[in-house]
């Protein structure tokens, strides 16, 4: 079946000037799959009505192969990050990437894609019905850790799809990623402890495998068995299934950071691409979540290298999912680019198989954490680190909370605007109170974008 909706979107492709991508009409990711739209009566607007299962994007052009992955993402459309989740019947921008969309829920939608405006709309064609109750489930304090008849049940919201909670998520009792504790959601328990087959039937999870929760971040949620890795203390927890996403806010979480770090890949002092060797970086005895030390990294593979908060063990290594795994733990760039510049630090958050590249050359790296599974990696010039002794700065950030922005760390200079471009505070600042929207913060010449609650 998929083998042959393949051929026949390879078969349009002389003709069509716009394909959609993906888990769309049965098919699935491959680099050679693509459905051809129509072109509406504006010019390079194309739309399509089809059943979409998951995540997708649109491509120009086609790969020769379901391997050929360079043809297929140099001539890709997609989202502002990956997955992008879309809301019924609204218009969401389109980028030139290799980023993915993904729907509110499974089934058929009509889509509109414009080439000019840069738009994508999904606009379901039989109705989203959202359910009417979820409970969150897993390591939380007061109820048995994953079983498939405990949960906590979820507040409704005024608005349909809406659902909140405050727990307590009870972690592994050790540092970095061995302080997560593991959490997912079902829109219906099980009658016994024995049965997960209604729990997963109406399970809601991560797009990826023990996807690591950083704070106050939206994650994509979707309909599946994978879970969340979440450092233990007590959260806000917000469910919006109109836009399948879930935000972790901390209200009492101390941080255990990890240990040591790892670089893996074209690293002097490491294996190359292993999930069970790197070169280590100790945390600094000093500044918790703070990581310094002089590294070289080599030509090969234009200077590629990997950032990961720990290293499989001896029966992690050889397990099916190893990559899963060592991904589950390893930081990725949070914007759309993976090319590190020299004195400039880069956003970055956990869980994915991204990498950082830099022109190869022996560098200071530094990495600050700001939680367990976000921070930020910044490259500098040899000697000029603290490696050697010299204090080091840590970067100023903002935090936003419920109705409110916090800044973490010493700041001469804070500037706060709304997405319209107006000034809502300035000044030596350390909190501003500010409705629910999305802000601009600009600390000390560097800005930030942040969503409040």
């Amino acid at each position: 079946m998929m083998a042959a909706a393949a051929v026949a979107a390879c078969s349009l492709q002389a003709s069509a000037d716009l394909y959609i991508i993906g888990q769309v009409n049965d098919g699935t990711w491959a680099a050679d799959y693509g459905v051809a739209m129509t072109e509406t009566a504006n010019p390079n607007e194309y739309e399509i009505t089809a059943d979409i299962t998951g995540t997708f994007g649109f491509a120009t052009q086609l790969g020769s192969d379901a391997n050929d992955w360079t043809t297929l993402n140099a001539n890709r459309y997609g989202g502002e990050w990956d997955p992008y989740n879309l809301t019924n019947g609204v218009s969401s921008k389109m980028y030139k990437n290799s980023f993915a969309f993904n729907v509110p829920a499974p089934g058929e939608y009509h889509v509109v894609a414009n080439l000019d405006a840069m738009t994508v709309v999904v606009t379901s064609t039989t109705g989203i019905e959202q359910p009417k109750i979820m409970y969150i489930a897993g390591a939380l304090e007061g109820i048995t850790a994953w079983q498939p008849n405990e949960g906590i049940a979820m507040t409704v919201g005024d608005e349909e799809g809406v659902f909140t909670a405050t727990v307590t998520v009870v972690g592994g009792g050790g540092t970095g990623v061995s302080s997560f504790g593991y959490v997912g959601f079902t829109a219906q328990l099980s009658e016994t402890a024995d049965d997960w087959t209604v729990f997963n039937a109406n399970r809601y999870g991560a797009m990826t495998y023990n996807q690591a929760v950083a704070p106050n971040r939206n994650y994509a949620l979707t309909r599946g068995e994978n879970s969340f890795g979440v450092a233990e203390g007590e959260y806000e927890v917000t469910l919006e299934l109109n836009d399948n996403t879930v935000t972790f806010v901390p209200v009492d979480v101390e941080y255990s950071f990890p240990e040591s770090l790892y670089l893996t890949g074209n690293v002097d002092g490491a294996s190359g691409w292993v999930t069970d060797d790197g070169l280590e970086i100790p945390m600094d005895a000093a500044t918790p979540g703070l990581y310094v030390k002089t590294v070289t990294i080599t030509e090969s593979s234009d200077g590629y290298f990997a950032i990961s908060a720990a290293i499989n063990n001896e029966d992690e290594a050889v397990a099916d999912n190893a990559w899963d795994i060592f991904n589950s733990r390893q930081y990725i760039p949070a914007g759309a680019t993976d090319v590190l510049t020299l004195g400039e630090p880069a956003e970055m958050v956990m869980s994915g198989n991204k990498s950082f590249t830099i022109t190869p050359g022996t560098y200071d790296i530094k990495v600050q954490l700001s939680s367990i599974a976000a921070g930020t990696v910044t490259m500098l010039e040899q000697g000029t680190s603290g490696v050697d002794g010299v204090e080091v700065a840590v970067e100023a950030r903002p935090v936003a909370g419920d109705g409110r922005i916090v800044i973490a760390g010493d700041a001469d200079n804070v500037e706060v605007y709304n997405i319209g471009g107006s000034v809502v505070a300035k000044g030596n600042l350390t909190e501003v109170t500010c409705p629910q929207g999305v802000y601009i913060v600009r600390i000390d010449g560097k800005a930030h974008k942040v969503v409040v609650k």
